[in-house]
């Protein structure tokens, strides 16, 4: 083979390879919920919960969703299982119509999901409860609006307040350890704890310190990513102590963020924006997602992802399907010795 069939080849190889990306697909939900968390579990067993009481089951690896009993018609914001017989549900009740009620309480099970049992904030001062967040050891902490923060009693039935670290509203946390965590909110909200959270203290942020934090996630101890309203992302390489702000080419608001490893991670958020990264967020790349609908969450387990959000949207991201990138050059292409 000369040297110019050679280069051509190679040209047409490259293509290929270009275009054997994984997209984003629609899955079948069944449901125009506004779809609010999605969690797996394991690489069977996944939830997703919204709106109306919505509650979506997969045993099959997210191929198929079926919707299960409702236990409540309230908004369900999140769903986490600390194995497979023990899961917590969070749940809000309409704001204008709470009479006597609290805005949060939570649901526990203890089969499964099969049974669910109602369990209200106590001393809450009507104050709205946005996240759980849970240590390694099972430790349950909650935080909310205007700086709410609980903690979960002995017998997990009722929760009592804390001395609040912050003023502003807490939309998500996370713990790494037992020890260390980082909660975000509004007013560029970002504080970390080395105690289990007994105290709290405010970390530095460069860049814009007024942005409203909706998510954070860390894949270690030490690095962490939080993304917020117009784009705005940020990374710490220190724990939590000291962010740095990240170009994201996006000015739509971002709503979760979640990373594969130290150097690939995903973010989503208003009008089915999508962002990709496969260099620890120094460089973003915006997905087309063919969605317009606002994305609430995302999660991956191995290679597979979800993104889920209003409308009963659910998307399915599956790297296999891009992994095995030789066997789309047909043979005759392939190059000879």
């Amino acid at each position: 083979m000369n040297l110019v069939k050679k280069i051509f080849v190679l040209l047409l190889v490259l293509t290929c390879l270009q275009t054997a990306k994984a997209d984003w697909t629609k899955q079948t939900s069944n449901t125009l919920a506004w779809l609010r968390d999605v969690y797996f579990l394991n690489e069977q067993t996944g939830w997703i919960v919204g709106s109306g009481g919505t509650i979506l089951t997969t045993v099959d690896g997210g191929k198929t969703w079926i919707k299960k009993k409702n236990f409540t018609q309230d908004v369900i914001r999140q769903v986490f299982f600390t194995d497979e017989r023990n899961g917590w549900l969070l749940c809000e009740r309409n704001l204008y119509a709470l009479g006597s009620n609290s805005p949060s309480y939570f649901l526990k099970t203890n089969d499964g999901g099969i049974n669910w049992k109602r369990a209200e904030f106590t001393d809450n001062q009507r104050k709205r409860v946005t996240k759980f967040l849970f240590t390694k050891k099972g430790a349950v902490l909650a935080v909310g609006e205007g700086g709410a923060f609980f903690a979960v009693s002995s017998d997990e039935r009722s929760w009592k307040r804390m001395q609040s670290p912050v003023r502003y509203l807490l939309f998500d946390g996370i713990f790494t350890d037992d020890s260390h965590g980082v909660i975000v909110g509004a007013g560029g909200s970002i504080l970390f704890t080395e105690d289990a959270g007994a105290t709290w203290i405010k970390a530095v942020i460069f860049g814009n310190p007024n942005t409203k934090l909706n998510s954070v996630f860390f894949v270690n101890q030490r690095n962490g990513w939080t993304v917020g309203t117009q784009g705005r992302i940020y990374q710490t390489f220190n724990g939590g102590k000291i962010w740095r702000e990240q170009k994201s080419n996006l000015t739509k608001d971002l709503t979760d963020v979640f990373f594969n490893n130290t150097a690939e991670g995903w973010a989503v958020g208003d009008e089915g924006a999508i962002l990709h990264t496969t260099t620890a967020g120094n460089v973003w790349e915006v997905i087309d997602s063919k969605n317009k609908h606002r994305l609430e969450k995302i999660f991956f387990i191995g290679k597979k992802g979800w993104a889920v959000g209003f409308g009963g949207t659910i998307l399915f991201y599956d790297d296999n399907n891009a992994g095995n990138k030789s066997a789309l050059i047909p043979a005759k292409l392939k190059l000879k010795n």
